[in-house]
């Protein structure tokens, strides 16, 4: 069997389906240049004849080491090497040869419902996988992860459609990239809110296609993640429309609250008729008709007369 392989058979029955597990082991045996070793590892995953484990010095194939797992012990043989280069460089591959040790206290998949619980967790996994998979690749708004420093790791279909950034180069960009350069000087402020408070949300102005500018709003979060470094999943949605229609609004609201027109007034004392035909003093009429407020004091003119009039009195 070559290196890299993994069995499908071994010595003539199937391989047992082995679970995921991270159990402490201790190894001992012979390593490829024939030197003896003592290792502290942990299992990737085990059933109750096999495992594979990480962290070993080279071995070779069909050679014999002793595990130890609590206060047992059984010997296995290497019946499986990871691939240079692949994703499993560095672990191997191990058969019980000792038929009535279970050393990690799994039984037969025939006669324990676990590796059945295993298997409906391991397919709802897949389906939760699925899922997400298709909701960021169909969501209409933005979904993206970045590093620390604003620097892209993905970004969805539609988003990156939307900010006409090929797939193909999105690792190669930053969020900053993508924002109005009117606006691209607080960049650094939003990382750091980010690092320190581990979130953020808020609007930002970005250039669409076309070199159009639209307003997003996002709510951002940083993800820890044991073995990685922390990341940002961020989600925004476009906005453009809404600002755009509460401006309106707003400007609507501002010329409803505004005099226009002809305003009937007395022309002796000043007061002002209302579409119900009374007649109201000119303060009270602007204050309900504008955002206008009055404030009272004296003019120059009229303070030499009301002083006259207060002596007189």
């Amino acid at each position: 069997m070559s290196a890299g392989a993994k069995p499908g058979y071994i010595k003539g029955f199937r391989r047992e389906d082995r679970i995921a597990g991270c159990k402490p082991v201790t190894v001992f045996g012979k390593d490829a240049l024939g030197h003896s070793f003592s290792q502290n590892t942990f299992t990737v995953e085990m059933s109750a004849t096999g495992a594979r484990l990480q962290g070993l010095p080279p071995l070779t194939l069909g050679s014999v080491v002793l595990l130890e797992c609590g206060q047992v012990r059984a010997r296995y043989r290497v019946v499986w090497i990871g691939k240079q280069g692949s994703s499993q460089e560095g672990q191997v591959g191990l058969q019980c040869i000792d038929p009535d040790k279970t050393i990690f206290g799994l039984t037969s998949p025939q006669a324990d419902s676990f590796y059945d619980e295993y298997r409906r967790v391991e397919a709802e996994l897949h389906r939760s996988e699925d899922r997400y998979r298709k909701l960021f690749n169909h969501s209409l708004g933005l979904i993206c992860t970045h590093d620390l420093d604003g620097v892209l790791l993905s970004l969805n279909p539609a988003a990156a459609f939307a900010l006409g950034c090929p797939q193909e180069k999105v690792a190669e960009m930053c969020v900053s990239d993508f924002l109005a350069p009117s606006v691209r000087s607080g960049f650094p402020e939003y990382l750091r809110r980010i690092r320190e408070d581990g979130e953020d949300s808020g609007y930002m102005l970005v250039v669409g296609r076309n070199r159009m500018k639209r307003v997003w709003f996002y709510r951002n979060l940083v993800i820890y993640e044991e073995g990685i470094p922390p990341y940002v999943i961020g989600h925004a949605m476009d906005v453009t429309d809404q600002k755009k229609t509460e401006r309106e609004l707003k400007r609507a609201m501002a010329e409803v609250r505004t005099l226009k027109g002809l305003l009937p007034i007395c022309a002796w004392c000043k007061k002002i008729r209302t579409e119900r035909g009374e007649w109201i003093d000119l303060e009270s009429f602007i204050t309900a008709h504008s955002e206008a407020n009055f404030s009272h004091g004296v003019c120059s003119e009229c303070a030499p007369k009301l002083r006259s009039d207060h002596h007189n009195k």
